[in-house]
């Protein structure tokens, strides 16, 4: 009667919910199973249910399934109730894309890709100074902003090879089920189409990615893409060459001593500096003075001589107090924190922003070429 055999597992795939409800007790092996010689036990109402579950896999013969088991079309199929994905942080930058098709960032990623034939590319510099932001513009640049085609997690101190490339999950029917996860998932995605598709790993070095990334380590290689490969569970996969791995890490700031060799050769570097122009650009954009603006960046200048910052932490400053809260809920302990066995070198910098803090005030003169050299051409902008 059936154009073609309907394996069990596809009656499992088709109404997993009611195959659990209703027939997980069933001895079921297989229908006009001669073979075997296995006798089937299954009450009218299994048969029916089963008959049901065909009816949806093969539609073509719904009808003269129902004729042969009326009391399958009574039969209501349970749907799989949906599980929710934990949302994917690129789905909330509505911001627009800010670099163009000449930005030595997005240039310097598609030479390590696409001519260096590297595993991937890792945004490397000092916290705030833009690294997920420049790899969040990238991957949208890189897909023509289609959002299907990233993916962006990050990395801590707990994360495992469970958590990026496959694992056991709980099942409320089935106890645990094996669990495809972010590699696996974004693999399917690139097997759909021959555009570019993008993972993002922010926080790279807060675990031990090669722990965290196991086989993949060598198949992200890029003489190494579409070769197949099996994973403990028995799968087989391969890496295609149009996904893409973008990871950001702070080489100061991780939770192993230091990368693995191996790990380390496979990714292209692209190294964020801070910069004393886009500390200009935040306060011309929050509406600051000359003088203010003046100040700041040589104070922003100076510091870097001792101890970099990022200059992302000067986004939200506009005049003197929000710079003052920005030393007093910030900059002030991230400098107690890396000067805390160098007390002169911390004197040192308390000196620059008291130096700093006084020339912001209204009587007091401006002080130093650089200062009065910044406030001239602010001012003539």
């Amino acid at each position: 009667m059936l154009p073609r055999s309907v394996e069990k597992l596809e009656l499992l795939q088709a109404s997993p919910e009611t195959y659990a409800r209703s027939l997980s007790e069933a001895a079921i092996i297989g229908l006009n199973n001669y073979s075997s010689q296995v006798v089937q036990l299954l009450t009218p109402k299994e048969f029916a249910t089963i008959g049901a579950i065909i009816a949806r896999l093969l539609p073509e013969s719904r009808e003269g399934l129902f004729d042969a088991l009326p009391d399958a079309a009574e039969i209501e199929l349970i749907e799989r109730p949906s599980v929710a994905k934990a949302p994917n942080p690129i789905d909330e930058d509505h911001d627009p894309i800010e670099i163009g098709d000449d930005d030595p960032y997005l240039q310097a990623v598609r030479h390590s890709i696409e001519e260096d034939e590297m595993g991937g590319v890792l945004f490397v510099g000092v916290p705030a100074t833009g690294k997920t932001w420049y790899a969040r513009q990238v991957a949208r640049k890189l897909t023509s902003d289609n959002r299907q085609r990233i993916r962006e997690i990050q990395f801590h101190p707990s994360y495992q090879y469970e958590d990026f490339v496959e694992g056991y999950v709980p099942d409320a029917q089935a106890g645990f089920r094996l669990a495809p996860k972010h590699l696996l998932e974004m693999i399917e995605e690139a097997n759909k189409t021959d555009e570019p598709v993008v993972m993002i790993i922010d926080e790279f070095s807060r675990t031990d990615p090669a722990r965290v990334l196991g086989e993949a380590l060598t198949y992200m290689d890029g003489p190494m893409r579409g070769v197949p490969f099996y994973l403990p569970s028995g799968r087989k996969i391969a890496i295609p060459k149009n996904l893409v791995f973008l990871a950001t890490m702070n080489p100061d700031d991780r939770s192993v001593d230091d990368i693995d060799d191996a790990m380390d050769r496979r990714w292209g570097k692209v190294t964020l500096e801070p910069s004393a122009d886009k500390v200009r650009e935040f306060l011309k954009k929050n509406g600051a003075d000359g003088a203010f603006i003046a100040a700041t960046i040589q104070f922003f200048q100076t510091v870097q001589k001792h101890a970099p910052l990022g200059h992302a932490l000067f986004r939200r400053v506009k005049d003197a107090p929000s710079l003052t809260r920005l030393w007093d809920t910030q900059l002030k302990y991230q400098m107690h924190k890396r000067f805390r066995f160098d007390p002169a070198g911390l004197t040192e910098i308390e000196t620059l922003w008291a130096e700093c803090k006084a020339a912001l005030q209204p009587t007091a003169p401006k002080t130093g070429p650089g200062a009065a050299a910044e406030s001239e051409q602010i001012a003539a902008e």
